[in-house]
C-alpha cells in the first residue's frame, strides 16, 4: 500500500492526557492547514459527540487474491461470485477486535450499555463528551469554520489510539475529516457541457459531429439493440439530489430511440433515504440534466431491458461528501453504523437533522435495496488528498466496499472526473492541484490532483472521448473543451493514485506507458514510482450527447455521459452470456486489460492542468482514455467464451 504523506499510522505521539502519554501512539493527523477551513476556538468539554470507531475487518489483506479469484479470466473460478451472507462472514472483524476495542472503552470509564455494534458488527458506536474524547483519543477538539459558507465542524488535527487497541481500529469519527459543505452553484451544470439544440430535431437528422445519438454510437462502437424485456439484467443508475423529469422520457423516446421504446416505460425507482419519486408533476422541486442523460442513454442502448433508478437522499441533507455511503448502507446492511448516519460530519445523518424541517424523517436504510449487475455511478468526486474531506482510512475502506460488490457479481462504473490532471469538487469551484507536499491547494498549485473513488483499484474508471471530425468515420480523440477558466474547462480526467497501488492486472499496461510515453515532469508533479494505481481504465465518447431536458433538446457533455454509455454496453455483453446460460461478469478489469485488442485504441489528445499538459493519449492504454472505447463485436465473443 503506498501510504499518503498526509499519515503516519506509527509513529509516537500524544497530542493531550499526559497520564496517557507512555501507551498512545499517533494514528492519523492532519499535514497542513486544510482548505477552506480555519481553527476558531477549542470545544466545550461537556459537548456531546456521536463517537464511531472502525473496527479493522477480517482477512481484508486477502481482498485482491478473492476478487482476482472470481474476475480473472485464468482463475478456475471465475465467475463464481460470492453471496452478501459469505462476504459478510468472511470480512466481520475478528471476536478478538471487539472484546479488544469494548474492553479499552469500558476500562477508560465508558460504561458497557453506553456501547452499541453495527449489524455488521464493523463499528463500535457511543455518544461521549468532548472530554471524554479527548481523553481517550490523546488529542484536542476545536471548532473549525468554513472561511466561504461559514459553516462549523467540530475536528482534531491529530488523534492518537493506545498501542494495544490501534492495530484493531482503521479509523475514529469524528476526529480529522472535514467536509467540503454545500457545493455552490454550478457554471457548468452538474460538470456537464451544456449546448442547446435547435428544437425539432430527430434521430439522425444532425450529423454525429454535432449530436450524438443513439445511432451515432452504434456506427462506433457496433453493438445492436437489446434484445431481452425480461426482468433481471437492469442496469442501475444511481442519483444524488438531481431528480429525474418523468414527462421528458417519451419526448426522447419518440424522437431518438430505435426502435422506439413505448412512451409508456419507466425505470423501476429505488428511493434510498428520501430520494424522491422519478416521475416528478413539477420541475419546481429540481429536475437535473445528470438524470436525463444517464437514464436516456441507457434505455436507448439496453431496451427492452430496464432501468434501476436509484435516487440517493433527500437533495436537502448535502451539506457532505460522504453520500457514496448511504448508497453503500442501502446495498449492504452490513456495512451500515449503529443507528443514523455513517460518519459524522461526513456522510448524511437520518433523520434529517436540518432546522427546516423539508428534509426525510425517517431512519437510514440500511439493506433492502436491490443490487444491479451494472452500476454506473457519476458523482462529484473530491481530491483523494484532500485531508480536510475523506481521510486516507475512510477512502480505503469504502474502497473495500466497491470490492464486495465486485465479489458478488456486481460491474461499478464510474466517471474519471472532468478536470484532466487537476481535481474539482464540481464545476462550481476552482480546479484544485497540489503543492509539492501533496497539500490541497487550488488552481495555482503545480502537482497532480487524482480524484477519488475513481483511484480505486476495484472499480471500472470510464475517461471521455469525442469524434474527430462529423461523421463516425473520422475517429475518436480525447474530449477537449477549453474555456475562460480552469472552473469551465473540460479535459477528460486521469493519472495515477497518491494512495492506492498499481493493480496487478494493470502492472503490464502502466509499465508500457511509463517506459514509452510517460512525460518527463518528474516526480514532483505526479505520482512516477511506477507502482501507482492509474486511470480511467477505459472510455467512450462524452461530449454532444442527445438529451432532452424541461422538454428541450440539448448536447450534454462530460465523463458522467460516457460512464453510463459504456455501462450500458456492458448491460448488452451481459444479456448475451445470460441468453446462453451463464452469469453476470462482475468485476471488469481483469478481464479487460487481458484483451485490450477489443478496444478501440485512442491516440490523439492530452488531459492538461495544473499549469502542464496533463498526459497524452498514446498507443496502448494511457492516463487520459484508459485502454480506448469498446467494440462489441471484439468483446462479445469473450464475455461469452469465459464460464
Amino acid at each position: 500500500m503506498l501510504f499518503s504523506a498526509l499519515l503516519v499510522a506509527l509513529a509516537s505521539s500524544a497530542i493531550s492526557a499526559p497520564s496517557l502519554l507512555s501507551r498512545h501512539v499517533l494514528h492519523e493527523k492532519r499535514d497542513g492547514t486544510p482548505h477552506l477551513w480555519e481553527k476558531r476556538h477549542r470545544a466545550t468539554p461537556s459537548q456531546v459527540l456521536p463517537i464511531r470507531i472502525g473496527l479493522r475487518q477480517r482477512n481484508i489483506e486477502n481482498a485482491e487474491s478473492y476478487i482476482y479469484d472470481v474476475a480473472d479470466p485464468d482463475s478456475p473460478n471465475f465467475g463464481k461470485h460470492w453471496t452478501a451472507e459469505e462476504v459478510a462472514n468472511v470480512f466481520s472483524p475478528h471476536p478478538d477486535t471487539k472484546n479488544a476495542v469494548v474492553n479499552w472503552l469500558v476500562d477508560s470509564g465508558v460504561d458497557r450499555s453506553r456501547l452499541s455494534l453495527s449489524k455488521g458488527h464493523n463499528w463500535v458506536q457511543f455518544d461521549g463528551t468532548v472530554e471524554e474524547a479527548e481523553n481517550l483519543f490523546a488529542t484536542e477538539y476545536w471548532h473549525f469554520e468554513h472561511v466561504e459558507n461559514g459553516g462549523h465542524r467540530l475536528a482534531v488535527d491529530a488523534y492518537s489510539l493506545p498501542e494495544h487497541v490501534q492495530k484493531h481500529v482503521d479509523f475514529v469519527m469524528p476526529t480529522v475529516q472535514l467536509d467540503g459543505l454545500k457545493p455552490v452553484a454550478n457554471t457548468i451544470h452538474g460538470g456537464d457541457a451544456l449546448a442547446k439544440m435547435p428544437q425539432g430535431e430527430t434521430l439522425g437528422s444532425l450529423p454525429c459531429g454535432q449530436l450524438i445519438t443513439v445511432e451515432c454510437l452504434r456506427k462506433l462502437y457496433k453493438f445492436p439493440a437489446g434484445k431481452t424485456a425480461a426482468a433481471g439484467n437492469e442496469i442501475g443508475i444511481a442519483e444524488w439530489a438531481d431528480y429525474l423529469y418523468g414527462p421528458d422520457l417519451p419526448l426522447f423516446f419518440k424522437n431518438f430511440t430505435d426502435p422506439e421504446i413505448p412512451a409508456d416505460t419507466k425505470p423501476e425507482f429505488i428511493a434510498i433515504d428520501g430520494g424522491l419519486t422519478a416521475n416528478l408533476t413539477t420541475i419546481a422541486i429540481g429536475s437535473g440534466v445528470e438524470a436525463a442523460l444517464d437514464v436516456q442513454s441507457a434505455y436507448s442502448i439496453v431496451h427492452p431491458q430496464g432501468v434501476r433508478y436509484y435516487q440517493v437522499g433527500d437533495g436537502i441533507n448535502v451539506d457532505s461528501v460522504g453520500t457514496f455511503n448511504i448508497f453503500l448502507d442501502a446495498l449492504d446492511e452490513s456495512y451500515c453504523t449503529y443507528e443514523g448516519g455513517d460518519q459524522p460530519y461526513v456522510d448524511p445523518a437520518y433523520p434529517d437533522p436540518n432546522d427546516n424541517n423539508l428534509g426525510y424523517q425517517g431512519p437510514l436504510q440500511c439493506g433492502g435495496a436491490p443490487k444491479s449487475n451494472v452500476i454506473s455511478d457519476d458523482e462529484t468526486h473530491t481530491d483523494e488528498k484532500n485531508q480536510g474531506a475523506l481521510p486516507y482510512f475512510y477512502q480505503v475502506r469504502q474502497c473495500h466496499e466497491w470490492m464486495k460488490l465486485g465479489l458478488q457479481g456486481v460491474s461499478v462504473l464510474y466517471a474519471s472526473g472532468d478536470s484532466g490532471v487537476a481535481n474539482r469538487y464540481n464545476s462550481g469551484y476552482p480546479n484544485s492541484c497540489l503543492n509539492a507536499d501533496q497539500l490541497f491547494v487550488d488552481n495555482n498549485g503545480t502537482r497532480f490532483s487524482p480524484s477519488f473513488p475513481v483511484n480505486c483499484p476495484y472499480i471500472t474508471s470510464v475517461g471521455a472521448t469525442t469524434l474527430i471530425g462529423n461523421d463516425t468515420e473520422s475517429g475518436e480523440r480525447a474530449v477537449s473543451v477549453p474555456s475562460t477558466g480552469p472552473a469551465n474547462a473540460y479535459y477528460s480526467g486521469g493519472g495515477f493514485s497518491n494512495i492506492f497501488p498499481l493493480p496487478s492486472y494493470q502492472a503490464s499496461a502502466v509499465q508500457h506507458f511509463n517506459e514509452h510515453y510517460a512525460p518527463n515532469y518528474g516526480p514532483n508533479v505526479y505520482n512516477t514510482s511506477g507502482k501507482a494505481r492509474g486511470f480511467p481504465d477505459v472510455a467512450a465518447i462524452g461530449l454532444s450527447v442527445a438529451t432532452v431536458w424541461n422538454a428541450s433538446l440539448y448536447g450534454v457533455g462530460g465523463t458522467s455521459a460516457s460512464t453510463p454509455i459504456f455501462a450500458g454496453i456492458v448491460t448488452l455483453l451481459n444479456e448475451a452470456r445470460i441468453a446462453i446460460g451463464k452469469g453476470p461478469i462482475g468485476f471488469l478489469n481483469p478481464t479487460f486489460y487481458k484483451h485490450p485488442q477489443a478496444f478501440n485504441d485512442i491516440t490523439i489528445g492530452n488531459n492538461p492542468g495544473c499549469g502542464t499538459d496533463g498526459f497524452n493519449a498514446t498507443p496502448g492504454w494511457d492516463p487520459v482514455t484508459g485502454l480506448g472505447t469498446p467494440n462489441y463485436e471484439k468483446l462479445l465473443p469473450i464475455f461469452l467464451d469465459l464460464p
